[in-house]
């Protein structure tokens, strides 16, 4: 099994020749677009089941966990990672891929992040059942258990103060664990190429397509916790809470055009 992390990150410019011209570095590979489909097809069913053995070797089972569904487009992570030669054809946005086993991961920090961000709606607490329906009896019962706190005070509750200076035992406060795929799609991938056209301060200017990898819609991403009670929500019950908001907002970049909608699925194989 080649390294995804690897294949992307150094030897996808192995080949490349750099020159100077004008004062300008340039940059010629002759076989990117070979590298890019080698790329794709690498991220098959047989690379996730070899990489999931890989994985859990090196990690202990969790007990909160759930599987969403990744909404097309799908879903683009890590991309302020450097990932660019300036050559024509190349994939140009860097991906978030776990370094032992090549998978995609979505960072437990970003997790995390998007979570706590949620709490910063004032009708959070409301609105969830509303986007989220088929949880709604679950998160309806949540609610009444939050009423006497503000949402503030358990975001403090459960992420830790805003400082960070967090006083409680390390046995009492949730951990968030890295996201990773855990099921490709109906075409056994779970990468996919796509382009996005940025037109700039001109909207009548001619864009340049720029080339990039997204984790392929249909793929299931596993989230992994773990969780404690926070007053009266059982671990159980902020495992739902943390599904609905995931659900209801989305997570990564570009989620105000679509990338990063997440759905209910079917129950995975826990990895």
């Amino acid at each position: 099994m080649k390294n995804l992390s690897k294949a992307y990150y150094k030897d996808y410019f192995s080949d490349t020749a750099f020159r100077l011209q004008k004062g300008e570095i340039k940059a010629d590979s002759t076989n990117i677009q070979d590298r890019n489909k080698q790329l794709l097809a690498s991220a098959n069913g047989d690379y996730l089941k070899a990489a999931q053995e890989i994985y859990l070797s090196n990690h202990l089972p969790v007990k909160n966990y759930f599987s969403l569904e990744v909404c097309y487009p799908g879903l683009v992570t890590g991309v302020g990672i450097s990932h660019e030669a300036k050559v024509e054809g190349e994939f140009k946005l860097g991906l978030h891929l776990d370094y032992t086993t090549g998978l995609p991961v979505i960072y437990g920090s970003s997790v995390k992040g998007v979570l706590r961000s949620a709490f910063q709606e004032d009708d959070l607490l409301d609105i969830l059942p509303i986007l989220v329906p088929k949880l709604k009896n679950e998160l309806e019962s949540i609610q009444r258990k939050m009423q006497a706190k503000s949402l503030k005070a358990w975001a403090d509750a459960i992420f830790g103060d805003d400082d960070d200076r967090d006083s409680r035992s390390p046995y009492e406060r949730d951990i968030f664990f890295d996201a990773i795929v855990v099921d490709t799609n109906s075409r056994n991938r779970f990468l996919a190429a796509d382009s996005i056209t940025p037109h700039g301060s001109n909207p009548l200017k001619n864009p340049v397509p720029l080339t990039f990898v997204r984790i392929a819609s249909g793929c299931k991403i596993e989230f992994r916790f773990k969780l404690t009670e926070s007053g009266p929500l059982t671990a159980k019950e902020k495992e739902t809470l943390f599904k609905a908001i995931l659900i209801a907002f989305g997570i990564g970049a570009k989620t105000n055009v679509g990338y990063g909608r997440l759905k209910a699925a079917s129950p995975q194989k826990k990895v």
